[in-house]
C-alpha cells in the first residue's frame, strides 16, 4: 500500500474522531434520553457543539477533493516524493485545523487551513503534470 493510501485511512480516521467527538459530546451536553430519542427538538447548542459541527463539514467538503486526487494517483500510479510529501502535510495540516478550530483560536486555523489547500493543488498539479 502507497504512503498516499495509508494517508487517505489516516485522514478517514480523522473524520471518525471528529464525529466521535461530536457524538460524546452530545450525549454529555444533550443528555442520553435526546440521543436515542427521535431528536423532534435540537439539541441545545453551545459555541463548541457547533465549532466541532463546522469542523466535520469543513473536512468533509476538503476530504471531498482529497479522496478523488488519492485515488486518481493511485490508479494512475502517480506516487513520488511531491504526492507524498503533499499528502503528508495535508493530513498534519487538517489535524492542526481542527485542533485549532475546536479551540476557537483565530488566524492560525487560517494558516493551517491555507496549507491543506495548498498541499491539494499540489497533488492536482501532481496528476496534470504527467498527463500534459
Amino acid at each position: 500500500m502507497t504512503t498516499e493510501l495509508w494517508l487517505l485511512a489516516a485522514v478517514g480516521a480523522l473524520q471518525f474522531v471528529l464525529v466521535a467527538t461530536h457524538g460524546v459530546y452530545l450525549f454529555f451536553s444533550a443528555g442520553m434520553a435526546w440521543g436515542i430519542g427521535r431528536r423532534d427538538t435540537p439539541a441545545i447548542g453551545s459555541d463548541l457543539g457547533r465549532r466541532i459541527e463546522r469542523t466535520i463539514v469543513n473536512n468533509m467538503e476538503s476530504l471531498a477533493v482529497f479522496v478523488p486526487l488519492i485515488v486518481t494517483i493511485q490508479l494512475a500510479g502517480l506516487s513520488n516524493s511531491l504526492t507524498q510529501t503533499s499528502a503528508e502535510v495535508y493530513l498534519a495540516a487538517r489535524i492542526t485545523f481542527a485542533l485549532l478550530y475546536l479551540g476557537n483560536v483565530p488566524y492560525l486555523r487560517t494558516v493551517a487551513w491555507l496549507t491543506g489547500q495548498f498541499c491539494l493543488v499540489l497533488l492536482g498539479y501532481a496528476i496534470i503534470a504527467r498527463v500534459v
